[in-house]
C-alpha cells in the first residue's frame, strides 16, 4: 500500500504530511505527487493525464493554503483536480483519501461529503490558530487548529455513509461548526474518504504539544516526551488502518 502526498500550486504543509506518513510506518512507500508535473503527463492533443495510482493506494491532500483561495478555500483546486480526472481515478481504483484543513476544504468542495456540506467562514469571524481539545469515539486528544474557514455545515441529515469521527471539545475554542464536528469520514467498499480541520501531522510526538513546555523539571522529561507518540500520530494510524469507520 502506497501513499501519495499532493504537492505544487501553492499547497503548503506537504512536507509535514509526508513526514507523518513515513513516521506512521503504514505504507510500503510514500511519494510526492507534483500536480504540475502530472498535468504535463497528458499526451499531446489529449486532456487525459497519467496518474500513478494502483488499487488500494492512499492520496493525502495537505493543509495550509492552495492557490487562489481568495475565491473560496479549496474551490479552484477541487475544480482543477476534477478537470484532470483525479476523482474519476479515485472512484475507478477505490483509492482512500485524507484531506487535512485545506485538503478537507478541497474534498468538501468536490461534493464527496454531500451536496450541501460546506466549510464556511468561522463564527465568530477570524483566523483561529491554537491547539484545541477534541474527542474521537475512543480518545480525547489535542491538536493544532489553523483556519479561517472551518465552520462545517450541512442541511438536514448527512448523506448515507458519511459520519462525524472527530468533535471539538474545548470550552475556549469555537468556530461555529454544526454539532462541533471537526472531521467527517465516508466508507466506500474497502476504501475510506476522510477529512478533518485540525492538523494531526503537527502532533507526532508528545513534545510537539506546547503545553509540554510547562512541565516541571522539563529537562528531565525531554527524552520521555520526544519518544512518546503524539496524539496526531496515533490518530493518523487509526485513519490509515481504517479503524475510524
Amino acid at each position: 500500500m502506497k501513499a501519495y502526498v499532493l504537492k505544487g500550486w501553492g499547497i503548503e504543509c506537504d512536507e509535514e504530511l509526508k513526514r507523518a506518513a513515513l513516521v506512521s510506518k503504514e505504507f510500503t512507500e510514500v511519494k510526492e505527487l507534483v500536480l504540475p508535473k502530472v498535468l504535463r503527463s497528458a499526451k499531446p492533443g489529449s486532456a487525459d493525464v497519467v496518474w500513478p495510482f494502483e488499487a488500494g493506494d492512499w492520496v493525502l491532500i495537505p493543509g495550509g493554503f492552495s492557490f487562489s483561495d481568495h475565491f473560496g478555500s479549496g474551490k479552484l483546486l477541487a475544480l482543477k483536480l476534477r478537470e484532470m480526472g483525479f476523482f474519476a481515478q479515485v472512484e475507478k481504483l477505490g483509492l482512500s483519501l485524507l484531506g487535512i484543513c485545506n485538503g478537507f476544504q478541497v474534498l468538501t468542495e468536490s461534493g464527496l461529503f454531500g451536496p450541501t456540506t460546506e466549510l464556511k467562514a468561522n463564527v465568530p469571524v477570524g483566523f483561529k490558530n491554537r491547539w484545541v481539545s477534541l474527542k474521537s469515539a475512543t480518545d480525547t486528544l489535542r491538536l493544532p487548529a489553523r483556519h479561517g474557514e472551518g465552520r462545517l455545515s450541512w442541511e438536514g441529515e448527512l448523506p448515507q455513509g458519511v459520519k462525524p469521527f472527530l468533535h471539538y471539545a474545548d470550552e475556549d475554542f469555537k468556530n461555529g461548526s454544526r454539532d462541533l464536528v471537526a472531521g467527517l469520514a465516508l466508507k466506500k467498499s474497502s476504501a475510506i474518504i476522510c477529512g478533518m480541520m485540525p492538523h494531526p501531522e503537527i502532533a507526532l510526538t508528545a513534545l510537539d504539544d506546547p503545553d509540554s513546555f510547562a512541565t516541571d523539571y522539563f529537562e528531565h522529561h525531554r527524552e520521555k516526551l520526544w519518544n512518546e507518540e503524539g496524539a496526531g500520530l496515533k490518530l493518523l494510524r487509526k485513519i490509515f488502518r481504517k479503524e475510524i469507520v
